[in-house]
């Protein structure tokens, strides 16, 4: 009998049917039955169902726990609004100069970008009212960075933005006017190619490093000093307390626990944290005409001091007798020419 084999199989050559290892030829029966895909039992069809119900039911317990904890507003704190603050306590003149720190609840406008600043606050907490400190200062900063185009870098921008217009013709003539220039530069050419070879096996070379070594020449960058985009200024103050006797004390401790507590973020236990409180920062009395403005700020850090003389000492009653607070606030939205007034107008004192 001639036979061949395939893929480990063996084939009677004259009938082409496989062959048993006894040597016999396979029946068309017993080829369609191996042939044949594998038929479920009515045992395995019945376990399917049972997995399939376990499934779903740890799914609906999953979703039922889920909806659960995002449900679940978290731990509710005290009541927010306090009564307005000052120090020092005795009666502020009106001739007087001093910071006003306004708390607000915070809040989304309408929309996804902020364009109105005001649109942030919503209730009024509280006031405090302090005096100017002696450290006053405001720094304003607009991003910008460096930027390169190189003729190569141009010529393609040309090309590029006359083939999206629909300039075929335009585009076309960009790129040869492009071959043109560099035609006559041979080792410009051959030093592109050489560098991207050489870079592909591990080099770690530029086109301008090449060409200073070889004719001690770069490609011109035509660097310029472009504008990036706005930033957020932050601001510090540090105030120094030496209550007098027992109520000021009282409302100077009162004074501390209004900032932290307007800096911290509600929704503890919950699923979700809300953003913190506000401030409102203005600047009141005669200097006001004189002095920048502040928009809307968060507060970000508040430092404690409360040996403020080097020596820890206090009342009798506990309190310290001196100590030092420092705050760091920053703004939410940027400042723009738009939100200055006239030259003329003292309204916004010397600005932002």
């Amino acid at each position: 009998m001639s036979t061949y084999t395939v893929s480990g199989i063996t084939y009677d050559a004259a009938t082409g049917r496989p062959i048993n290892s006894d040597g016999s030829l396979l029946l068309d029966s017993e080829i369609e039955a191996s042939s044949m895909p594998t038929v479920t039992t009515n045992t395995e069809k019945s376990k399917n169902p049972e997995k399939k119900k376990e499934e779903n039911k740890s799914n609906k317990s999953y979703q039922a726990r889920l909806t659960q904890i995002v449900s679940e507003s978290g731990k509710q704190g005290k009541p927010e609004k306090f009564n307005d603050l000052r120090y020092p306590y005795s009666t502020i003149e009106s001739g007087q100069d001093f910071i006003k720190f306004s708390a607000f609840k915070y809040k989304r406008g309408d929309g996804l970008v902020t364009r109105n600043q005001d649109n942030l606050k919503s209730e009024l907490l509280g006031q405090i009212l302090l005096p100017i400190p002696a450290n006053l200062v405001d720094s304003n900063q607009t991003a910008y960075g460096e930027g390169n185009m190189n003729f190569l870098q141009e010529a393609g921008m040309d090309a590029a933005t006359s083939l999206m217009k629909g300039g075929l013709e335009k585009a076309g003539k960009t790129v040869n006017e492009l071959v043109g220039s560099i035609a006559g530069e041979k080792n410009l050419v051959q030093n592109y190619f050489a560098t991207q070879a050489l870079n592909q096996i591990g080099g770690n070379l530029s086109l301008d490093q090449i060409l200073a070594r070889s004719n001690g020449s770069v490609i011109n960058p035509n660097m310029e000093l472009l504008f990036k985009g706005p930033a957020l200024r932050n601001f510090g103050f540090q105030f120094k307390f030496t209550p007098r006797f027992k109520k000021e004390a009282e409302t100077v401790r009162t004074i501390i626990k209004a900032f932290k507590r307007n800096m911290a973020p509600k929704g503890s236990g919950g699923a979700f944290l809300k953003t913190p409180n506000i401030f409102e920062i203005q600047y009141e009395g005669k200097a006001r005409n004189y002095l920048n403005r502040i928009k809307l700020c968060a507060l970000t850090n508040v430092q404690m001091n409360y040996t403020g003389d080097g020596t820890w000492a206090t009342y009798n009653d506990g309190s310290p007798i001196s100590m030092n607070m420092t705050l760091a606030f920053r703004e939410l939205t940027p400042v723009y020419n738009e939100d200055y007034e006239a030259y003329g107008d003292e309204s916004d004192g010397v600005g932002y």
